[in-house]
């Protein structure tokens, strides 16, 4: 069973409304963490197995195509797993998705990702040493526990302003 884990989000709702709205979070954390996919398959992902230059994944809610929000603008080898941060697109979905994460209904992410290479561990674990990442998507449960939105900004950092 995966566990809930309630993480603070911090909102920057300020400034302008042109300015792009963007989530910062955790994709997926690194091996030996472990998940149960919707197959049955228990996986996990060795760090390293991401292209951090590839070309800009999808935004996604529930791993739904027809459901596009937005692009991965950035993706980071973190201590703790893949980190990211995508920005929403200027629709009127886009907009009612951000509002379900600032109420804290999405709190999660989920990675739709291709495994490259792989083996199998001991325990039957799946474990990923590349893969191509093709989404991320907005979820209420993920299969990771820790894969989470820690961030959303609703306008850009203002710049400091010295005499």
């Amino acid at each position: 069973m995966i566990h809930f884990v309630n993480v603070p989000i911090t909102l920057d709702a300020a400034a302008s409304e042109d300015a792009p709205k963007t989530i910062t979070g955790i994709a997926v954390p690194w091996a030996p963490v472990s998940a149960t996919v919707m197959d049955g398959t228990k996986v996990s992902f060795a760090r390293g197995a991401f292209d951090l230059d590839m070309k800009s994944p999808k935004l996604l809610e529930n791993h739904d195509m027809s459901q596009l929000r937005g692009v991965v603008s950035s993706l980071a080898d973190m201590p703790e797993g893949l980190g990211f941060t995508a920005t929403f697109a200027k629709t009127g979905a886009a907009t009612d998705a951000i509002e379900l994460v600032k109420a804290g209904a999405y709190d999660s992410v989920s990675v739709g990702a291709v495994p490259t290479k792989f083996k199998y561990d001991k325990n039957g674990v799946m474990v990923v040493s590349k893969a191509d990442l093709v989404e991320i998507s907005l979820v209420a449960q993920p299969a990771f526990k820790d894969a989470v939105i820690t961030e959303i900004a609703a306008s850009e950092p203002e710049e400091d302003a010295t005499e």
